[in-house]
C-alpha cells in the first residue's frame, strides 16, 4: 500500500485488551462495534467510555487502528496495570480494503457538527464530513495522502477506519509489554494454529502488570476456551 509505505508505514497497529486476543484469533479479523454487536457480544464488551459516543458521532461502522504506536490511552491502560498487547497488521492488508482516515481523536474531540461552535472545519488535509459523521474524515486517495502528508510527520495521531471488517493476514503480529504476556498470548496463538507472529516489546511508557488483573485474564481466556459460543462476561479496564 503506497499510501502508507511512502510515508514508512509497514504495519498499523491496533490495541485491545490482552483477553480479548481469543476472540479476534479464532475470528481472525477486527470488527466493528456494529458487526460485534450482531455476533452477540453485548455493551459490557465495549470501552464503556467511548462506546456510545463513537455509535453518536457516525463511527459505529468501524474497527479502529492507528498509526501510533504509543498513544495515550494505550500508555494509561498499561499503567494501570491492565494486560494489553498491540495487533500489528501489515499494509499490504489495506491494498483492497475500504477504509477511511481521522485526525482526530473520534472519542475524545470536543468538537463537533453538535457543538455550539460547529465542528472541524473541512479541508483537503482535515478531511470532509461524510454521510452521518459528525467529524471530518479523509476518503478520498487525494484527501488522505494530504492528510498523512502533514499530519503523520508531527506526530498527530491519525485513526485508520476499516469498514465492519478487517480480516487479518498471515503476516499479522502480536506485541506484547511483558514476558508473562507473551506466554500467554503465544498460547493462544498456536492454539487456533495461526502463524502470527508473537514478541515481547519495550513497553511505551510504564507497565504495572497488576498480578489480580492478570489473574482475571487468564480465568477469561480460560473460559473462551471451554465455550466458543460464549461473548465475555463484561471484564474491562476501562475505567482509569
Amino acid at each position: 500500500m503506497r499510501l502508507f509505505t511512502d510515508i514508512g508505514v509497514d504495519f498499523v497497529p491496533h490495541f485491545a485488551p490482552l483477553h480479548y486476543l481469543p476472540f479476534i484469533a479464532r475470528s481472525k479479523s477486527l470488527l466493528s462495534k456494529r458487526a460485534l454487536s450482531k455476533l452477540g457480544y453485548a455493551d459490557s464488551h465495549f470501552r464503556s467510555r467511548s462506546k456510545n459516543t463513537d455509535i453518536a458521532r457516525g463511527f459505529g461502522g468501524y474497527a479502529f487502528l492507528t498509526l501510533s504506536h504509543d498513544p495515550e490511552i494505550i500508555q494509561a491502560k498499561l499503567k494501570g496495570g491492565f494486560p494489553h498487547i498491540s495487533i500489528r497488521v501489515p499494509v499490504s492488508a489495506f491494498d483492497s480494503m475500504r477504509f477511511d482516515l481521522c485526525r482526530y481523536n473520534v472519542a475524545m474531540a470536543r468538537r463537533t457538527t453538535d457543538s455550539p461552535t460547529g465542528g472541524f472545519k473541512e479541508s483537503d488535509t482535515n478531511g470532509r464530513y461524510y454521510g452521518d459523521r459528525k467529524i471530518p474524515i479523509a476518503r478520498s486517495d487525494g484527501d488522505k495522502i494530504r492528510m498523512l502528508r502533514k499530519h503523520y510527520p508531527i506526530g498527530t495521531m491519525i485513526e485508520v477506519l476499516v469498514h465492519e471488517k478487517l480480516p487479518l493476514p498471515n503476516g499479522t503480529e502480536v506485541h506484547c509489554f511483558s514476558e508473562e504476556d507473551h506466554d500467554i498470548a503465544k498460547r493462544i496463538i498456536n492454539g487456533y494454529g495461526l502463524t502470527w507472529g508473537v514478541y515481547e516489546v519495550t513497553p511505551p511508557g510504564v507497565y504495572n502488570r497488576n498480578q489480580d488483573y492478570a489473574e482475571k485474564v487468564l480465568r477469561f481466556i480460560e473460559r473462551t476456551k471451554d465455550d466458543e459460543h460464549w461473548r465475555g462476561d463484561g471484564l474491562e479496564f476501562d475505567r482509569v
